[in-house]
């Protein structure tokens, strides 16, 4: 039993110094006091130590310290022991004179390492005039017992804005606030002004923190933000906001005349509903200028910067690039447009993949272009600007990325048909009328006529009624042609098959941006299904995944195109019921493998 007591003793005090806290050494006051009142100054060690030397504090008069006082306790959480102990050496001050002091930094000794507490600031007020105590416990409140008559100097709302003058579109914070010299226990049935002229955007407050602060001269105990939006004027002129009204429920002590020993061990009390409103406030909005206004403003005031990046500039003919154009700045962020980019004619643009990573009014927008080039040769991308407005500078600004040069190379000719083998090697600019700029002599003998004969019976005569005929003709048979082809439903098929796919991605990217993953999924299942369809000419309902494989074969797609149309397939119909953690990822890779197979199997059938 010996022996069991000393090992039990070991571990309880060998586990409390292994799970014992960094050492840390804390000053706290108020940071705003008056002329006359007395405040503690509390200096907070989580260990024990030794030899405190305090630097001499000026401004303030020492009353009564340092008094020491100790706090321990024990925390068991999964059988694992932690022990907390809290020195705390406290000073009872008086301000003596206005003015802001520093109270300098304070050391102490803990096994044999010295400790450092940080500097701290203390406003000092004239105030009221009357004696105020702040030694006692942050729960007690100065007022007069059973007083029921609560004035604005007690407790009011102020609506605080970070600037009264801005430009249209530039933002403002506006901040709801109480204050409070009256025990103010809770804030019910608020009503927010409609906030007409500007758009709104709430940041979230977690928690309504009540602090000591000092407002026109005085000090308030409970003061707490209530509410914060972020405010953007869409037009010039002076906008109001409207008051905000709300329901303060104050805590008030009520007794006898005289009061009682009793009044305050039972704590009588009542809570009284006060209406409070805040006041309106005017804000001054400026038009942007028209001078200097560029040509395709983007509307976005604030600042701006703007990088760009390409993939690859050397592809294939039917393979894809990614082109990304990547926005940062302050400002309405969320309402920031694609920019306008002039792509070569060749090249296939899908709708861009735009990501807003974009915390209150600062972030970061991105637009990643989809593009695939259909025709081999050298293209340039141009440069892509972007204008903004910039309200610090008051003036317009311009930004500019770079200009690609992408090198398109001849694809698989041995999978495309002559047709449009032969097309690889041109490009649109490449076609020229030659020939014709330059007339040379004619040597050879012409057949010439005098002037003044008859025109009937000549060649043109006989002609005039000859090739009318012979359009005719030739348009009857363009037209018996046209319709026996369009009667070929296995060709009129197998043409549209790349319309329906494009259109149905579309409906898919749209699904993607919007965060729908469902109809995503379903949207690109009906996609591949219907590409395949339409180019097999085989009924939908007909086509599984036992049968796909043979009729793809047949049509001279390989075993890896196969294989890959397949895992998207299962994909899809996994991902519909069972999606994943990273949906926006998933769908992107998802959208561009099915572009990529698509392409490939128009190549191979």
């Amino acid at each position: 039993m010996k022996s069991f007591i000393i090992i039990l003793l070991l571990c309880v005090f060998g586990g409390s110094k292994l799970f014992a806290q960094k050492t840390e050494f804390i000053v706290s006051a108020p940071s705003v006091v008056e002329v006359g009142e007395q405040f503690r100054l509390s200096f907070v060690l989580n260990a024990k130590g030794e030899n405190l030397q305090v630097p001499t504090i000026k401004g303030f008069d020492l009353l009564a310290g340092p008094s020491l006082s100790t706090s321990s306790n024990i925390t068991i959480i999964n059988g694992d022991m932690k022990q907390n102990q809290e020195y705390t050496y406290t000073y009872i001050l008086e301000g003596q004179e206005e003015g802001e002091f520093t109270i300098e930094p304070a050391t102490i000794t803990v096994d044999g390492k010295e400790y450092k507490s940080q500097p701290l600031k203390i406003k000092v007020i004239k105030g009221s005039g009357k004696p105020r105590n702040n030694t006692q416990s942050s729960g007690d409140v100065s007022e007069s017992r059973g007083s029921t008559s609560i004035t604005d100097d007690d407790l009011f709302l102020r609506m605080e804005v970070s600037r009264n003058t801005l430009y249209v579109g530039e933002s403002l914070t506006a901040t709801l606030k109480v204050y409070a010299r009256v025990n103010l226990v809770d804030v019910q049935g608020k009503k927010i002004p409609p906030f007409d002229g500007f758009l709104t955007e709430d940041v979230k407050i977690p928690q309504i923190h009540l602090e000591r602060e000092e407002y026109n001269g005085k000090i308030y105990d409970r003061v707490g933000v209530l509410q914060k939006t972020i405010l953007f004027p869409q037009h010039a002129g002076t906008l109001t906001i409207e008051p905000y009204e709300l329901y303060c429920l104050v805590r008030q002590r009520v007794g006898s005349r005289g009061g009682s020993i009793f009044d305050d061990f039972f704590g009588n009390s009542r809570d009284v509903r006060v209406l409070c409103k805040s006041k309106p406030v005017k804000i001054t909005v400026k038009p942007l200028p028209e001078a200097g206004k560029p040509l395709g403003f983007s509307g976005m005031v604030g600042t701006l910067t703007m990088t760009t990046s390409m993939s690859t500039d050397t592809l294939k003919a039917n393979d894809a690039l990614t082109y990304k154009v990547v926005l940062r700045g302050n400002g309405n962020m969320k309402l920031l447009e694609a920019p306008k980019i002039t792509f070569p004619h060749d090249f296939d643009v899908y709708d861009p993949k735009v990501t807003r990573d974009i915390s209150g009014t600062s972030g970061t927008v991105t637009f990643e272009y989809l593009v695939i080039p259909r025709y081999a040769g050298d293209y340039k991308i141009p440069a892509v600007q972007y204008s903004y407005f910039d309200p610090q500078a008051g003036a317009y600004k311009m930004l500019k990325g770079k200009e690609y040069a992408v090198r398109v190379e001849k694809g698989n000719e041995s999978s495309q048909g002559s047709g449009e083998a032969a097309l690889q090697s041109f490009k649109k600019e490449d076609v020229r009328m030659l020939g014709q700029d330059i007339r040379y002599i004619k040597t050879h003998k012409n057949d010439l006529r005098p002037k003044g004969v008859l025109y009937f019976a000549t060649m043109e005569y006989w002609l005039s009624f000859l090739i009318p005929f012979v359009l005719f003709v030739v348009g009857m048979i363009l037209n018996r042609r046209r319709i026996k082809a369009n009667a070929d439903l296995v060709r009129v098929k197998s043409k549209t098959a790349n319309k329906m796919a494009q259109k149905r991605l579309r409906a898919a990217s749209v699904a993607m941006k919007a965060g729908n993953s469902e109809l995503f999924y379903q949207e690109t299942l009906n996609a591949l299904w219907g590409y395949v369809s339409y180019k097999l000419n085989i009924a939908a309902s007909e086509l599984n995944r036992d049968n796909i494989s043979d009729h793809l074969t047949r049509r001279g797609a390989d075993a890896t195109l196969i294989q890959s149309f397949i895992e998207v397939l299962d994909h899809c119909e996994y991902a519909r019921y069972a999606p994943g953690a990273n949906q926006g990822e998933e769908m992107d890779n998802v959208y561009k493998d099915s572009i990529s197979i698509i392409t490939k199997l128009d190549k191979a059938i």
